[in-house]
């Protein structure tokens, strides 16, 4: 597995490509918010020959919706996300006067939904579904059993990857105080399903730096 990060939008968005050999690509919330950065992943996609099989959002806050409706168009594909989150969409508007950003480009509707259990697949890559409420009330996280992992400049891993969305950074968690946010259910469900990962787990979250679930269980 290939894995391309970029840091998107106003609010330095995580957005993660990841791709196979065939050049089949999952992308996990590719929140675009200019030209420049539609160009910069429209670039990466294209160089690399991929084509893209399915959209990802760990949740359905403006800053990580930005460009659904871009890659809907470029690349005809659906965002999928959790069913408890679709409210979200229609509070964009509210949402960009909050932030003072312009309503110019709101992501369309949801393809799919993805709930607990469910798997992601394409060839040789396979992400497992975590719902874990607290952040929104359908955030997401997305892992993956340990595998080989390209991570570019002749750099490879081997370790599990948890895609935590806003449930968990290096160091703290997301917020609960926006749009159905619950701290307490949010702290549970860190504790009961991303904690119980492997140790050795490398966490990719919706913002900021990577850490490891080893690191994080000692703020728990």
């Amino acid at each position: 597995m290939k894995l391309q990060h970029f840091a998107f939008n106003p609010f330095g968005v995580n957005a993660f490509v990841l791709s196979n050999d065939a050049g089949d690509a999952i992308l996990i919330d590719p929140s675009v918010s200019n030209g420049l950065e539609q160009d910069a992943l429209s670039k990466y996609i294209t160089d690399n020959h991929l084509t893209v099989r399915r959209v990802l959002n760990t949740h359905l806050h403006l800053d990580h919706v930005l460009g659904n409706a871009f890659v809907e168009r470029t690349y005809g594909v659906k965002a999928e996300a959790h069913q408890e989150d679709e409210f979200l969409l229609d509070l964009q508007e509210e949402q960009s006067s909050m932030y003072g950003l312009p309503f110019d480009d709101p992501a369309p509707a949801l393809g799919d939904y993805i709930a607990e259990g469910d798997s992601i697949e394409v060839p040789g890559i396979k992400l497992h579904v975590l719902h874990v409420a607290g952040h929104s009330p359908g955030g997401v996280a997305f892992f993956s059993e340990k595998t080989a992992i390209d991570i570019g400049n002749g750099k490879s891993v081997s370790a599990p990857l948890l895609f935590s969305g806003d449930i968990l950074f290096a160091g703290s968690r997301g917020r609960s105080d926006l749009f159905g946010g619950d701290d307490n259910a949010l702290v549970t469900g860190i504790k009961q399903k991303l904690l119980a990962l492997p140790a050795e787990t490398i966490v990719l979250p919706g913002h900021g730096p990577s850490t490891t679930i080893e690191d994080e269980k000692f703020n728990y």
